[in-house]
């Protein structure tokens, strides 16, 4: 059984914390600690009840320090809560902890989260594109390199979407060039209503009533993932007005030409195989509310896949950002510790 502590109980937290409850994790992995700033009886509550996610199948309680979760099959196992606001004061190597999982969005570098492995704490998973040159890994794209570290990154949820899809392509027809658009949702650092966004004035709009054209930090999170693709690709991102999931619109310029048949049937027979689990399949022309708690890193769309003059290709794939990202998390947590 891995025990696994979590700083910072935002969307990806409880998204995390809500994937820990499947069948094919409460097998092996506990979650035992959880620190946020916030209080606990609001954060009870917004695990309990999600508007994207829904009613989780357990009630959920909180008092002396403790997140229990109940339902007429099962008792999860008590959790310790903390109210920190300074890392320093965390040891979640007291309670158990194996490995820390860092989704608060406050501490990006290796440096700031050494103190937990100084504290005893086996390894550390920052969810999200450091800020420094610490290791980062997505499942399906470079995982295998991982080698021990004790601290690393799973990527941005983005990276994990368009990693996958990346590898395939490249190692079956080579990317000369590859320019993407990511049509994502929008997200709680945006406001509902005209508000200032330091040094963004589109991201200052509101958010549940624009398209918002914005810059994406995916390119630095997949170069780091596959740096063969370093100075091959340029993209940006587009807000739209959906709570949660995301579209993936990527141009490839391919050193080897080929047809849209062989281009679709090398993503597909790779997530039958080498990317199963990580990459799906939608042959039933689904829209994004289809995609909601789905768990793959991303589900590609064959039947929207083009080829021009041989060597252009163009495809579209789908993500839920929160669910299959929180999946990975655990699923990276249990190779780490295999």
């Amino acid at each position: 059984m891995i025990n696994i502590a979590i700083n910072g109980f935002g969307r990806i937290g409880r998204s995390i914390m809500r994937a820990a409850l499947q069948q094919k994790y409460k097998e092996h992995i506990n979650i035992i600690a959880i620190n946020d700033i916030n209080e606990w009886e609001i954060l009870s509550y917004l695990l309990e009840y999600d508007t994207t996610h829904g009613t989780l199948p357990f009630e959920v309680s909180h008092s002396a320090h403790t997140l229990t979760l109940t339902n007429n099959q099962s008792t999860y196992p008590p959790i310790r809560t903390f109210n920190h606001t300074h890392p320093d004061e965390l040891d979640f190597a007291a309670v158990g902890a194996d490995i820390v999982i860092e989704s608060s969005g406050q501490f990006l570098d290796s440096k700031q989260l050494t103190h937990h492995c100084q504290k005893g704490v086996k390894k550390v998973i920052l969810s999200a594109t450091p800020s420094d040159n610490m290791p980062t890994f997505a499942l399906g794209a470079n995982h295998t390199l991982y080698s021990s570290q004790p601290i690393i990154s799973n990527a941005s949820c983005t990276a994990n979407a368009l990693a996958p899809l990346c590898k395939i392509i490249n190692e079956c027809f080579g990317i000369e060039m590859a320019s993407f658009c990511i049509m994502h949702s929008y997200t709680n650092e945006q406001s509902l209503l005209d508000s200032v966004y330091p040094h963004n004035k589109r991201r200052s709009r509101a958010a549940a009533q624009n398209i918002i054209p914005t810059h994406t930090g995916a390119i630095d999170a997949l170069t780091r993932v596959l740096p063969e693709l370093e100075g091959k690709l340029g993209g940006h991102s587009v807000r739209v007005p959906v709570s949660n999931v995301l579209l993936l619109d990527i141009t490839f310029i391919l050193s080897h030409p080929t047809n849209t048949t062989k281009l679709n049937e090398s993503i597909i027979n790779a997530s039958k195989t080498t990317m199963k689990n990580i990459i799906g399949i939608d042959l039933k022309q689904g829209v994004s509310s289809d995609f909601i708690g789905n768990p793959h890193s991303v589900v590609f769309a064959p039947d929207l896949s083009y080829i021009v003059n041989g060597n252009m290709a163009r495809i579209i794939a789908w993500c839920d950002n929160e669910w299959g990202y929180a999946n990975r998390v655990l699923d990276m947590a249990q190779f780490i510790s295999s």
